[in-house]
């Protein structure tokens, strides 16, 4: 048995269903809401990758997976207008472009305060 060195009430909650359920909602909603305030080049850079964009850390990070190495400098090409539109969202966050061929490198930026 495990002994707590920390009253009850102190000790961090337990993740529930709910709580992972909420998450998820949160997540598409902030996905949803930051691809909607680009602009149709963004967009379509985007809809070229797979995107995800997380709320479950500290800070939000939005992952971009570029298939080729075109699409990746398209991509870091135009990180001061995708970390512009998610500086619209959040104060604060990530921005990670993992390329899909190992030529070129992992980039990331962080924006806001």
């Amino acid at each position: 048995m495990k002994t707590f060195i920390l009253p009850p009430d102190d000790l961090a909650p337990i993740c529930t269903s709910v709580d992972r359920d909420l998450l998820s909602q949160l997540q598409e909603a902030v996905s949803n809401h930051f691809y909607a305030g680009c602009d149709r080049i963004t967009q379509t850079l985007l809809t070229q990758c797979q995107w995800s964009l997380t709320t479950n850390q500290d800070v939000p990070t939005l992952k971009i997976f570029c298939p080729d190495a075109e699409t990746y400098w398209d991509i870091v090409g135009n990180m001061e207008n995708i970390s512009e539109y998610l500086s619209r969202v959040t104060q604060s966050s990530r921005i990670e472009v993992i390329p899909g061929d190992k030529k070129n490198i992992y980039f990331e930026v962080e924006t806001g305060a």
